[in-house]
């Protein structure tokens, strides 16, 4: 991988984990969690989604494969969809049961943890091996 490449892809990791512990720095892991209003939560949640994706598709569309930032854009345009779901049936209805909550949570949180953005990478390295070795 060229130097260039790998600058993108380093950065881009970087910036995800920054991102993420800021996030659970500042808005989760915080005495005063429960005084933020539910609303104000699902908006910074909704902002720090945008943020990471925004990463992520810059990285890997630096990158150059087209398939990587084609698989993240599909991934996150999925989830997303069902987090604003969950989110407007929050807003509207009120508090979604506890176990939806918690489906919302965890999707939230993979998409904002570097765990999708380099589990590409490996599969896009193990491609790259396979391919290498069939030569």
């Amino acid at each position: 991988m060229p130097n260039s490449k790998r600058k993108f892809i380093i950065l881009g990791l970087l910036a995800i984990a920054i991102v993420y512990s800021l996030y659970n720095i500042c808005l989760v892991y915080v005495s005063y969690y429960d005084d933020i209003p539910r609303k104000v939560r699902h908006i910074n949640r909704l902002l720090s989604i945008l943020i990471v994706y925004g990463i992520g598709y810059y990285s890997f569309k630096k990158y150059g494969v087209k398939w990587i930032s084609d698989i993240w854009n599909v991934i996150y345009f999925a989830v997303v969809i069902i987090l604003v779901l969950i989110g407007l049936y929050d807003w509207s209805f009120g508090p979604a049961s506890m176990q939806t909550r918690n489906i919302a949570k965890t999707l939230h949180e993979f998409l904002i943890s570097p765990v999708l953005y380099v589990a590409i990478l490996i599969i896009n390295r193990t491609l790259v091996k396979i391919g290498e070795g069939n030569k």
